[in-house]
Parts: C-alpha cells; structure tokens; sequence
C-alpha cells in the first residue's frame, strides 16, 4: 500500500482503472470519461486534448475501408497503411491523428487531439489499454 501510495505522489496524479465492453483503461486523474454507443471518449479536464477510442463490429467492411470511410467522414487525408497492417490519418490540419485496427470480429479506432500539450498523458492511457 505504502508503495502506491509513494507512486502515485511521485506521478502527482493516480490513474482510475476503467472498464467497457471491449477494452480497460487508466484515466489519469483530472481527466473525463464520455460512454457513447461505441465511443468512449477521455479528455483533459481543461479540454487541452482528448483520446476517443472507437470498438465495435466492422459489420463486413475491411479495415481499409473503415479508415477511408472515417477519413472521409472526417474530411482528413488518404489513410495510409503503417508496417503493422493498421491505417493512419490525420485531420483538422494536423491536430487530430487517428489509427484504425483490427480484424473481421472487431475493429478499433483510436483519435487523438492535443497530444503536443497532453502527449505524455496520452501515451500512458494508451499504454495502459488491455483488451478483454
């Protein structure tokens, strides 16, 4: 106890474990959680960035064109397949990135805003995603 009780003091912020259908998550502390649908959204507390993670069943589509279909919809540039098989694309000139994956069964898109102010948060919600 005495050793997470230092941790979190040393970090300034502990992170609240949070569970949804597909996936959990830490949600560092000061940070929002929005549940809609399928999207769940977490946000600074001073809307200085955001992470909106998307789960759910591709319905027939393949993962390439759920990010054409997401890039369009979101007017960001063509999705281009990194070396893992997942898409990236960006959108609102540059200030929102997004990362679609996934197979048959389920696909997840991830978008993240405000990651030049809120990167190091960001990377640890990310790196803390465990799915069920």
């Amino acid at each position: 106890l005495m050793t997470v009780i230092i941790a979190c003091i040393a970090t300034s912020a502990c992170a609240e474990i949070r569970e949804f259908k597909y996936f959990s998550l830490d949600v560092p502390e000061g940070w929002n959680v929005i549940e809609e649908g399928a999207v769940i959204t977490v946000s600074a507390g001073d809307k200085s960035g955001s992470l909106s993670i998307t789960a759910d069943d591709p319905h027939g589509k393949t993962i390439e064109e759920l990010a054409q279909i997401f890039s369009g919809e979101l007017s960001g540039t063509p999705p281009e397949r990194d070396e893992d098989g997942a898409y990236t694309f960006e959108f609102n000139n540059g200030i929102s990135h997004a990362v679609i994956d996934g197979d048959e069964e389920l696909y997840m898109l991830i978008i993240g805003t405000g990651i030049e102010r809120n990167g190091e948060e960001i990377e640890e919600i990310l790196s803390s995603l465990e799915m069920k």
